[in-house]
């Protein structure tokens, strides 16, 4: 069976982990990697990768914290990767100037409230060197836990102290949620091509005997560029009006390349999963691994396509709202995430919607195979059994930023459990000193995945803070139709990294 989807390569630059040569005189660019590739934290060996699980101990510590016109791309050309898939420092530094990373990881950059972290990282998975955390109990083994899982608490039962620990801190969140939430994240596969032709990105992914083709087309502004960049699940700028992001690139990423009914999902079907057998593995997982792919090809052939690859932003609504929270959590090269009505499997605290009737909570919300083998475990009533809860997804996009964007009017969406989820990872941002990289903005629209323009100004400042580079513009953005009382709900104190 053959697949379409979105661009792929991997972070296109010369540097300790690769062996790069010119290529001929057709143009091609080789690259040949000469590590192994480590998936985002994955409890499961992947070809071509080498996983790490997080174990299940848990606690709680006390005392609450609180398109316009446009022209097509030009040029074109091939690049090519082959190798095994190390992680790569992509062909754009990290946003600021760069300075070196705790414990081995890649550089951190300057810019910001938040000192030296950065507005993105070149790489997919800053965590990927990060220790293997302990194997994962048994469900029947797992100790409940009724309030929101502590987000810095490690593994090892302390709490992280410290900026640098955060990564490695969200390295065990990500491995959390791969096991019993979404499945593993497939590796950046070890041979593919990457071409840019009128504007069209085309890429063959191949690992093992199977291969996946993956193409989108880039639309960008009048001008030489380069442009700040928005993909959008399934549609341009999702259900956000395109005026946002005027003087911004748009992309699409059509999931059905890669999943052909996206409310139709046979558990283990394609060719993604003979390149990445487990079956954990489920649409979201999948779909992060396409736009990721996508990014890679973009950074293949960055010399061509015009795009500021310091400036890339998701949005979809509905399960395209989930689409763009999963790809944004999982690839850090991603320098905003919007999310908008999306829902259980979104933002949404698990927790919080078992306490509730009529919303997409842990019985509701798995009709099809959009989430882990691991998550059908859960019905409501072990929903204290998670290891990990939704605002621990959100947390993973820190410190890039992040606008959830909700509907009151539908119960299913959850809205009032978004805002829980959302305030909850506000903390974090307030730990590492860069709460205005997070924001939530509801009310009440005219009907599902319709924008209603009161929520305008807020999408419009983090469009302009983070993909514009406009500083001055106030995303101090906390907006709730909801009084809610979360002394239940965050029991642990928020610490003041260093």
């Amino acid at each position: 069976m053959r697949f379409v989807s979105l661009g792929l390569v991997l972070s296109f630059v010369c540097g300790s982990q690769l062996a790069c040569s010119d290529g001929g005189d057709d143009g091609t660019a080789k690259v040949t990697g000469v590590s192994p590739t480590t998936t985002e934290g994955t409890g499961s060996s992947l070809p071509g990768s080498s996983g790490s699980v997080s174990g299940g101990t848990m606690a709680s510590g006390a005392a609450e914290g609180p398109s316009a016109g446009a022209t097509e791309v030009s040029g074109s050309g091939t690049s090519e990767i082959a190798g095994n898939g190390a992680p790569l420092a992509g062909g754009a530094d990290a946003e600021g100037s760069a300075s070196g990373g705790a414990g081995g990881g890649p550089a951190m950059a300057s810019g910001g409230s938040g000192g030296d972290l950065p507005f993105m990282y070149p790489v997919e998975n800053t965590g990927a060197d990060c220790p293997a955390p302990p194997a994962f109990p048994a469900f029947a083994a797992l100790t409940p836990v009724p309030n929101l899982p502590d987000p810095f608490l490690l593994n090892s039962g302390t709490r992280i102290s410290s900026r640098d620990e955060w990564r490695c801190r969200r390295a065990e969140i990500s491995s959390q949620i791969q096991y019993w939430g979404s499945g593993p994240k497939g590796a950046p596969p070890s041979n593919l091509t990457a071409s840019l032709s009128g504007g069209q990105l085309s890429v063959v992914a191949t690992q093992g005997s199977a291969s996946i083709t993956l193409t989108s087309t880039i639309t960008t502004p009048a001008g030489p560029g380069p442009f700040p960049l928005v993909i959008g699940m399934n549609t341009p700028t999702g259900s956000l009006p395109a005026g946002i992001f005027a003087g911004v690139a748009t992309m699409t990423f059509n999931a059905s390349q890669l999943v052909p009914d996206a409310f139709n999902v046979p558990r283990g079907a394609g060719t993604y999963f003979t390149m990445y057998p487990d079956r954990n593995a489920a649409a979201m997982i999948e779909w992060a691994w396409g736009v990721s792919r996508l990014i890679d090809g973009l950074y293949a052939t960055a010399d061509q396509n015009k795009i500021d690859l310091k400036h890339i932003a998701v949005t979809g609504c509905s399960f395209q709202g989930k689409m763009a929270l999963y790809a944004g959590a999982f690839d850090e090269r991603i320098a905003l995430v919007i999310p908008e009505e999306s829902g259980g499997g979104g933002e949404a605290s698990w927790r919080f919607m078992a306490t509730q009737t009529g919303t997409e909570d842990l019985e509701a919300a798995q009709g099809t195979a959009w989430y882990a083998q691991n998550l059908l475990q859960f019905k409501n009533a072990d929903a204290p059994k998670l290891p990990f809860d939704m605002h621990e997804l959100v947390a993973m996009v820190a410190p890039r930023a992040i606008l959830a964007v909700e509907n009151t009017g539908i119960d299913r969406l959850g809205s009032q459990a978004g805002s829980v989820s959302m305030r909850a990872a506000s903390e974090v941002y307030k730990a590492l000193g860069i709460a205005d990289r997070i924001g939530f903005t509801q009310a009440l629209a005219p009907a599902h995945c319709q924008f209603p323009t009161s929520q305008s100004p807020d999408v419009q400042a983090f469009v302009d803070k983070f993909l514009l580079g406009k500083t001055s513009a106030n995303t101090a953005i906390a907006k709730s139709s909801y009084n809610t009382d979360l002394s239940r709900w965050v029991t642990w104190s928020t610490p003041k990294l260093n």
